[in-house]
């Protein structure tokens, strides 16, 4: 049988003996990454190929097994084999297994503390699961167990995002704690930092319930357990410089929204 090669142009190919390989990976994480069915045209456009390659790769991968082809749009989407893999991925690995993976290799790479949290039964107070030393020095280090007020910590307000107006006046209209100076004052400070986590997908919280310690926070739900987490890293509050912040969050949110595609979260499903 020849060995089908692809010429060399553009993204989707390389000059190594891995390029179909490393081709067919580019157009699955394209799928991931658009949610839906892909053309030609979409591979041209977002894997900057020509037509003629674009077209040689989907058919190539559909004769392997790994796309399958819609009869009336004529669009490409994932095989029963890569809806069979994922499936096995997400029966054998919780949100939990994933966070924790990807908090190493995150801790890994910054050196910046990070923690595993959930809310507790009350939904007023976040705790502390696992927890990832890092190499940075933190003034105040909190360990599993320990509790904070959802409402002055990174992790307790991207998991409070989570939740209706109608259940956050339950919880904060009439009873509302007292917080450190820079956290929200009121529940309507509150909601108006929850839009901001549900806009951008993150939460950051700078010199609230840990003095002298800023984080950046993502949570993961899984609509299958009904398991909700959030995760984060945590720093010293002096690196709050804008472009360290946002060197952070996207490492942090690349992780998150893996996780929660995988998980078929569709607060990230539906995310770009």
């Amino acid at each position: 049988m020849p060995v089908f090669r692809f010429p060399r142009h553009g993204s989707i190919l390389r000059n190594s003996p891995m390029s179909i390989l490393d081709s067919a990976t580019d157009v699955l994480k394209l799928l991931a990454r658009s949610g839906r069915d892909l053309t030609v045209t979409d591979v041209v456009n977002e894997l900057d190929v020509p037509k003629s390659t674009a077209s040689r790769v989907l058919k190539h991968m559909t004769a392997c097994g790994l796309l399958e082809r819609d009869t009336r749009t004529l669009a490409y989407r994932p095989s029963l084999l890569i809806l069979e893999l994922s499936h096995q991925v997400r029966a054998s690995s919780s949100i939990l297994d994933r966070m924790e993976d990807a908090l190493q290799a995150l801790v890994q790479e910054t050196g910046h503390t990070g923690y595993i949290s959930v809310l507790d039964e009350t939904c007023r107070h976040v705790v502390v699961l696992r927890v990832r030393h890092g190499t940075q020095p933190l003034r105040v280090v909190t360990w599993p167990g320990h509790r904070s007020p959802a409402v002055a910590v990174s992790t307790g307000r991207t998991l409070l995002a989570r939740l209706s107006d109608s259940a956050l006046a339950d919880l904060y209209a009439d009873n509302y704690p007292v917080v450190p100076a820079r956290a929200p004052r009121d529940l309507k400070a509150l909601r108006a930092r929850l839009d901001e986590v549900r806009r951008d997908g993150w939460s950051i919280a700078m010199d609230e319930a840990l003095p002298g310690v800023g984080s950046i926070s993502c949570s993961v739900a899984d609509p299958e357990s009904g398991e909700t987490l959030a995760f984060c890293l945590s720093f010293p509050v002096p690196q709050d410089d804008p472009a360290f912040v946002q060197s952070l969050t996207q490492r942090l949110v690349g992780h998150a929204r893996a996780i929660g595609r995988a998980a078929r979260d569709e607060f990230w499903t539906a995310r770009p």
